[in-house]
């Protein structure tokens, strides 16, 4: 997930890119933004080093997406990337996890996210899921802190389909602080995160299912 938006609470999000090179051999390939379809090449020296303050402007996009880093010579780089609220007196934010394509899950797997404690006063809670290229179809159980199940449903992705929508609306009823998500693949295969961020100071934390 990576992001050049404004949110609530005064929120101005960005995204902090940073790829290393540790080999000693120059490493060349593309950033592919989805959904904007915006792509931009890049270049890394020998053990060098190549930075974005804020990435998806840097690519000429706004708003949320995926950002796919695909190779063409040597391996994929060592990626870093920080999502923050930008502020006159300083930032606040979370590392958001590169997910290798054999990390991502697939048919018959499963993960949970969980809703934040204080949900609704404390904290918001929005669900992310990037789609891969066959689509994705997904089993969503919620249950509440006891282990008793509150609602089902299924949901099908289209291929490449991203969006990040609050809580609520991807498991398909109101959630009460400390449910979770049973996220359970019957076909396809796509990368789904939670984030939680705080009202007050829009600190966030992030949730990312993978194998």
């Amino acid at each position: 997930m990576v992001g050049s938006t404004r949110g609530q609470s005064n929120a101005n999000f960005k995204t902090e890119l940073q790829m290393a090179n540790p080999s000693g051999d120059e490493m060349s390939g593309w950033l592919y933004l989805r959904p904007a379809g915006l792509v931009r090449r890049y270049e890394i020296p020998a053990h060098g080093t190549l930075s974005f303050d804020d990435v998806v402007a840097e690519m000429g996009g706004t708003g949320l997406g995926s950002l796919d880093v695909l190779a063409d010579r040597s391996a994929v780089p060592t990626i870093i990337a920080r999502a923050y609220d930008d502020q006159p007196a300083g930032t606040t934010g979370v590392t958001v996890p590169a997910v290798p394509i054999d990390e991502i899950l697939i048919r018959n797997e499963s993960g949970i996210l969980i809703a934040p404690r204080n949900l609704g006063g404390r904290y918001r809670f929005n669900i992310g899921v990037r789609a891969m290229e066959n689509g994705a179809v997904l089993e969503l159980i919620t249950r509440n802190a006891a282990g008793t199940q509150r609602h089902f449903r299924s949901l099908e992705l289209t291929e490449n389909q991203f969006f990040q929508q609050p809580g609520d609306t991807f498991a398909g009823v109101a959630l009460a602080g400390g449910d979770s998500i049973e996220v359970r693949f019957t076909a396809g295969s796509a990368i789904v995160y939670a984030t939680t961020v705080d009202n007050a100071t829009n600190d966030s934390s992030i949730q990312v299912l993978k194998r």
